[in-house]
């Protein structure tokens, strides 16, 4: 690596610090820093390139990230996740590789994200509580089948 580009991959690590990013991400936070700076996009390509080459940056490993993230904490379908990691520049090959060799069970997770918010939920007539259950599940991205099913276990279970 070059001395005078150590800045700009200072600046780089600095901006990994935080969570795992995927190459476009860093390539267009690292592009908007040199505007402002001597630096070409010549010289960023170089940094990417470098950060990749130590294993810094990685797109699969960032969608593995992204995938148990959003199957822990903030439950998302399976829809919901492939449109973020499309958001963040992945490639919908490698998004549709990882999800044909990873099983996730949908339904498990729209029964998980539907109970946080069954005490609400339970309350309310028949209908509007259906109503309300498929939205929030739709939000989520969680298709019409998962969805109406994991109301129903929940409906079952009281």
């Amino acid at each position: 690596m070059e001395d005078d580009l150590i800045p700009l991959l200072d600046m780089a690590f600095f901006y990994l610090k935080f969570r795992p990013r995927t190459i476009k991400e860093t390539r267009e936070h690292l592009y908007k820093k040199v505007r402002t700076t001597h630096w070409s996009h010549e010289a960023v390509d170089k940094v990417i390139n470098h950060l990749i080459k130590l294993k810094f940056l990685d797109d699969k490993v960032f969608i593995d990230f992204l995938v148990r993230s959003r199957t822990a904490t903030k439950v998302k379908g399976v829809y919901a996740i492939k449109q973020e990691l499309n958001k963040f520049g992945v490639s919908r090959e490698m998004t549709d590789e990882y999800f044909s060799n990873t099983e996730i069970n949908e339904e498990e997770l729209a029964k998980k994200a539907l109970a946080r918010r069954w005490e609400i939920i339970k309350t309310l007539p028949k209908q509007k509580r259906y109503e309300k259950a498929i939205n929030l599940l739709a939000r989520r991205g969680f298709n019409y089948e998962t969805s109406k099913k994991a109301f129903e276990d929940l409906i079952n279970k009281e």
